[in-house]
């Protein structure tokens, strides 16, 4: 984006560059190193790396995997109460901010939208996919947790845990797409400002 037509290149705050690289950092650790130390020790992915979705027998997979190797059950505890409590608020907070700069740019290429409205929609965009992940994770912990794995898998987690999990990524998907839409105005303005 050009300072000439007055945009805001969110790649151009540090601060900004500083979130979406921790919050790429932490992903990429997540999905490179934890998710596969736990495949490894489980014999089973988990929740968090079946995009496609999964069944309630999958459920009960990774809690007995987890109930025969504590360190998968480590392995998981951990991911849930550290890396994966701080991701979905970096991630949140990544596309609240793409939003925010986003809609500056669009005010500042001319469009009526109120500034309130825009802090507000920007602040809302990503509320729907945190509470969902915070809730999935809290699933995710007490599936893993010390009390579950000494019996059987508690019966309502088994439907509840895939159900969260596709809502975390249909309410992602949302947001993204919302990210986009956003920023295709920018870019049809600008479009439209040089010719």
């Amino acid at each position: 984006m050009s300072e000439e037509t007055g945009t805001v290149n969110p790649l151009r705050n540090p601060a900004l560059v500083v979130l979406f690289t921790a919050t790429a950092a932490l992903f990429l650790y997540m999905a490179f190193v934890t998710g596969p130390a736990f495949r490894d020790a489980a014999g089973v992915a988990l929740p968090d790396g079946r995009i496609a979705g999964y069944t309630p027998a999958d459920v009960l997979d990774m809690h007995a995997g987890a109930k025969a190797n504590p360190e998968a059950a480590a392995i998981a505890n951990h991911m849930y109460r550290t890396l994966d409590f701080a991701f979905p608020a970096l991630l949140a907070l990544s596309l609240t901010m793409l939003a925010a700069s986003g809609f500056a740019a669009l005010k500042r290429l001319g469009s009526n939208i109120s500034r309130p409205l825009a802090r507000i929609a920007s602040g809302a965009i990503a509320v729907p996919y945190l509470v969902v992940d915070l809730r999935e994770n809290g699933l995710a912990q007490a599936l893993f947790s010390e009390a579950s794995l000494a019996s059987d898998a508690p019966p309502g987690f088994t439907a509840l845990l895939p159900a969260f999990t596709a809502w975390k990524y249909a309410t992602l998907g949302a947001a993204a797409l919302v990210v986009i839409a956003i920023w295709f105005q920018v870019w049809m303005r600008e479009r439209r400002e040089r010719s």
